[in-house]
């Protein structure tokens, strides 16, 4: 009694490799019969991108590993939300010397909007802020 054998691949009996179109193309074929592209050397691809993996993979600098410093807050040095004591000393002696100039004139119960109007200026003119 014959014994049946499966039928022979073409893999098994050529050597031929697939391109990206899914044609076969011969092992010694210079480009794809199809889409005319260049075969790729899969082997010498992956020689490549593993070199290229081991030298640019990305190391922080120590700039950004170190710590930062503490922050430093002040009320007479200028800062990127703040007067300098240049700018706070005229702004106060100018919105004081209005404020008691308008109590003077116009009495207590008619200016009280700007001396609280004043008041909250003042706290947030020489309120501490952070400088660096």
């Amino acid at each position: 009694m014959p014994s049946f054998q499966r039928p022979v691949r073409y893999a098994d009996v050529f050597c031929m490799s697939t391109c990206s179109c899914g044609a076969r193309i011969p092992e010694e074929a210079g480009w794809c019969p199809v889409c005319l592209k260049t075969p790729v050397d899969e082997a010498a691809l992956l020689e490549e991108l593993n070199d290229s993996f081991g030298k640019t993979t990305w190391s922080a600098p120590a700039a950004l590993l170190a710590p930062s410093p503490p922050p430093v807050h002040s009320r007479w040095q200028a800062g990127p939300r703040s007067f300098g004591l240049r700018v706070k000393l005229p702004i106060t002696f100018v919105s004081v010397g209005i404020t008691v100039f308008g109590v003077r004139m116009f009495g207590f119960v008619f200016v009280a909007p700007l001396i609280i109007t004043t008041t909250l200026a003042m706290y947030s003119i020489w309120m501490r802020e952070r400088v660096r």
